[in-house]
């Protein structure tokens, strides 16, 4: 099984920072293999770069990679949610699990 440090290495040997909320971070546990290839594949241009996080609701958000540039010309790896209300669901499905 993968761990985030996994995901975060990766990131780590292509110098690229990775991006997402604690919220985000927090959610993913217990998915970090899946994460994990989604990001892979999405860095190799193999995929569209969305990600679908199960909630322990029952639902899941979709979660979109997307690649850019720091002010300062650094490579970056953002993880968002797809929609508006997604950080919120994800919000919402971390309190609700504790």
């Amino acid at each position: 099984m993968s761990s985030f440090k996994t995901v975060e290495e990766v990131c780590e040997s292509k110098s690229i920072t990775l991006v997402l909320h604690p919220a985000i971070r927090r959610a993913v546990k217990g998915y970090e293999e899946s994460f994990y290839i989604g990001l892979r594949c999405f860095l190799k241009g193999e995929s569209d770069g969305v990600f679908f996080l199960p909630l322990q609701d029952g639902g899941y958000v979709r979660l979109v990679f997307s690649q850019r540039y720091s002010s300062g010309g650094h490579p970056i790896l953002r993880v968002d949610p797809l929609t508006s209300e997604g950080l919120q669901r994800i919000k919402t499905a971390i309190d609700t699990g504790s």
